[in-house]
């Protein structure tokens, strides 16, 4: 299968993340001063500017915040459709941590707010890249 969808731009600012996909982990930033978590990856904590911030690997549980169905994609999505887009809260805090992803491997009927969720992963086809979405837990 050729795979058809924009692949992320690897870069020295979010090269562990990518890194930590092809291991199957998970990681957020963790900030030295305040201990916060945040997602996505930003030069400086959310929550108190520190700039000082470094790769944590999270659990990868969570429960589904909210998603939809998309039932016509953009044109390298076509093929996947209905698909569904969700945001994950993960189960590390103290602040909500919500990560954004496909959600796959189960019935559009079955999906609810605050089901358990956990982070899949899956190789790229003839790519040296790692991706990851949600699974029902």
């Amino acid at each position: 299968m050729t795979w058809l969808r924009p692949l992320p731009t690897v870069s020295p600012g979010n090269e562990p993340f990518f890194a930590g996909l092809a291991q199957r982990k998970f990681h957020v930033l963790k900030c030295r001063a305040c201990g916060d978590l945040n997602w996505t990856p930003y030069p400086a904590c959310r929550s108190c500017l520190s700039i000082q911030q470094d790769w944590f690997e999270v659990s990868g549980r969570g429960t589904l915040y909210t998603w939809t169905v998309v039932h016509t994609g953009p044109k390298a999505f076509t093929q996947e459709g209905p698909y569904v887009f969700a945001f994950a809260k993960l189960a590390e805090g103290p602040r909500p941590l919500i990560v954004m992803g496909n959600l796959m491997g189960c019935d559009h009927d079955a999906i609810k707010v605050d089901m358990p969720i956990r982070i899949a992963y899956r190789d790229v086809p003839g790519h040296d890249v790692t991706l990851y979405h949600f699974e029902p837990a």
